[in-house]
């Protein structure tokens, strides 16, 4: 037998005569979780877990010391159950041999207890056409349960949003939800993960506002490394810290976390300065694209305000809270900072060090708490 498994609808795991085998797959690791703990939960007594539960390893394992941990009386619940994880590692042919082992000795698993083999998600999960081997797949279908744990979609995912927050005695608005999946994406572990964090935000009594979730959920990495910038620019401190934090959650190798954000500084900073230069010309930013040849000479030929118009304005605003002294001293400062992070400390400037992470706190205060 084969189901389609959605969050808490935990009966449809056990609507024939109890199972003793299940196969736990497809994309959604979260559901996958959630259908082990509640198969632990019918049949391992909570005083016994210690006794009854056995979990192992698929790479540590072979198919008869699986099965010889199925054979095993239960000590005191209706069931001994024996969890194996990682069994997409026997997809490989190496353990072609001990798939066929198992699917061959599952019929001998005694009704007195349970395995569940868990196949973590690969990237290609969802084209799959087997959860391991085709011939293991056979073999439990005919004798217990495929599970299969899909990606939520549109209405089900904010279903499942509400649902969640709901279980916590919390209340969301619909475009809270929707903010929330644009900001966060589908992927159930991370969304779980940005619902705690606006559980123990939001006050119990109110609902969760789209603002709530602009304030607390972390976004796509892109997103961040741009509200970066723009935190920074706008001389925000503690916004541009907090983004920046999330940037090296987001990616945990500090050098590419500088590169990227020290080009893109570096792209705002010339735009600004080019604001600045044309707005003490005294041409309105609505007048970007319309200025003539001989002004447009003396911008930039690449990244040129020009042809990003419609963010004029936004510069114009930023470029207020700089004075002239300021927008050099930052090249200046953007410029030493990737040299340190490239090895080039000098004695004459050590507030820079070889730590790239260290060198963007640093240039984060230097930039915006400059005066």
């Amino acid at each position: 037998m084969e189901v389609t498994y959605s969050a808490g609808n935990e009966e449809l795991l056990f609507s024939e005569a109890s199972p003793s085998v299940y196969i736990v797959f497809g994309e959604e690791d979260l559901l996958k979780q959630e259908v082990e703990r509640a198969i632990i939960r019918r049949y391992v007594s909570s005083e016994f877990v210690d006794f009854d539960l056995e979990t192992l390893n698929a790479d540590a394992v072979s198919a008869d010391s699986i099965l010889s941990a199925t054979s095993q009386a239960p000590f005191g619940s209706d069931r001994r159950v024996v969890v194996v994880h990682g069994m997409d590692q026997w997809r490989d042919r190496a353990h072609q041999s001990d798939a066929d082992r198992l699917a061959a000795g599952i019929n001998n698993i005694p009704e007195s207890s349970c395995l569940i083999l868990v196949v973590d998600a690969e990237e290609d999960e969802a084209r799959r056409k087997t959860s391991v081997t085709a011939k293991l797949d056979a073999a439990v279908r005919q004798i217990g349960t495929l599970v299969a744990c899909r990606g939520l979609k549109g209405e089900a995912l904010a279903d499942w949003i509400r649902a969640r927050l709901q279980s916590e005695g919390r209340r969301i608005e619909r475009e809270a939800v929707d903010l929330l999946i644009a900001n966060v994406g589908s992927e159930m572990r991370s969304l779980d993960q940005e619902i705690f964090k606006l559980v123990n935000f939001v006050d119990p009594a109110h609902s969760v506002t789209t603002a709530d979730v602009t304030t607390v959920v972390a976004i796509q990495a892109e997103d961040v490394m741009f509200q970066c910038v723009e935190a920074i620019s706008r001389k925000q401190t503690d916004r541009a810290l907090l983004l920046l934090h999330e940037l090296h959650r987001h990616d945990p190798k500090p050098q590419a976390v500088a590169g990227r954000l020290l080009a893109l500084l570096l792209r705002q900073f010339r735009l600004m300065w080019q604001a600045k230069h044309l707005s003490s010309m005294g041409i309105p930013a609505r007048d970007i694209k319309f200025i003539g040849d001989e002004v447009a000479a003396d911008l930039p030929a690449e990244n040129s305000i020009t042809q990003i118009a419609f963010k004029a304005g936004s510069l114009y605003s930023i470029v207020g809270q700089y004075s002239t002294g300021e927008l050099s001293r930052a090249f200046d400062t953007l410029l030493l900072c990737d040299l340190a992070n490239k090895g080039g400390v000098t004695q004459e400037d050590a507030q820079f060090s070889g730590d790239p992470a260290s060198n963007l706190q640093l240039l984060v205060l230097q930039l915006t708490c400059a005066n």
